[in-house]
């Protein structure tokens, strides 16, 4: 899955190409990333599990950011959720969505509640990062924020479309054993008997013969032999896997560890 499809199933609160922008200036596009405050370059994992726990040993005393679009947290709240991509993308859009409706009230936004949002977001509401949101809003202005594929494992959760997808027939809960028909339901789902009058007024000596109720046998004949239709097997979910992100999308000065 290349960076902008995921960007755009992820962030739905905030215009894709200031998310897409905004990524680009914070992790590069590296998923596996976070940042130390005070640090100029993000540190850069190879999978979430050495992200997770490198930034849990982290000094506690220290703020970072995680993953993508650098999600605030400590090292004490990290979580393999928070650098889940495309969590990690919908937490920070509404945290900026959140922040550009209080720029809207504020002084400071200057008629640009985004540009606040970014900045607040990057640094904090006393101490906005200006800078950063003006990168973000000239990359957003240039449209220049590089595409490519994203490491096969860094897709939309799969565990998201697993609980949204409908159960398969054969995961379906069974049915309460129905209850023993009676003539007339027996008539219409099966062909071997034909439906029996109901009881009249009649006397019992005005009944012919071939009214007379079956045995138990031929009831429960008749029980066994509605057909049972077997379920088919259903396709199993299949995840497609993109390949890794070229070279050529790389900031060549973020380290690797």
């Amino acid at each position: 899955m290349d960076l902008t499809t995921l960007i755009t199933a992820c962030a739905l609160t905030v215009d894709p190409k200031i998310m897409h922008a905004l990524i680009w200036h914070q992790s590069g596009g590296e998923p596996w990333s976070f940042s130390v405050s005070g640090q100029r370059h993000p540190q850069v994992l190879r999978s979430m599990g050495d992200a997770v726990s490198a930034a849990r040993e982290t000094h506690p005393d220290v703020a970072i950011r995680l993953g993508l679009a650098g999600l605030p947290g400590t090292p004490q709240s990290v979580s393999a959720t928070m650098f889940a991509p495309c969590s990690n993308i919908a937490a920070a859009a509404r945290q900026i969505a959140q922040l550009a409706e209080l720029c809207k009230t504020s002084s400071r936004s200057k008629d640009d509640p985004i540009h606040c949002a970014v900045a607040a977001y990057h640094g904090s509401w006393e101490r906005p990062d200006n800078g950063f949101a003006d990168a973000v809003r000239a990359t957003v202005a240039k449209d220049d924020a590089p595409d490519f594929e994203m490491p096969a494992e860094a897709g939309i959760e799969t565990a998201a479309v697993v609980s949204s997808r409908q159960p398969a027939p054969h995961e379906t809960t069974p049915a309460a054993p129905p209850s023993l028909p009676d003539d007339d339901d027996r008539a219409r789902q099966s062909s071997l008997f034909p439906a029996l009058a109901k009881p009249s007024d009649r006397s019992p000596n005005d009944h012919r013969g071939s009214d007379r109720a079956p045995s138990d046998e031929q009831k429960a004949d008749a029980a066994n032999s509605r057909l049972t239709v077997t379920q088919p097997p259903a396709d199993a979910l299949f995840v497609p896997r993109s390949v890794r992100r070229s070279a050529s999308g790389r900031k060549d000065d973020i380290p690797k560890f």
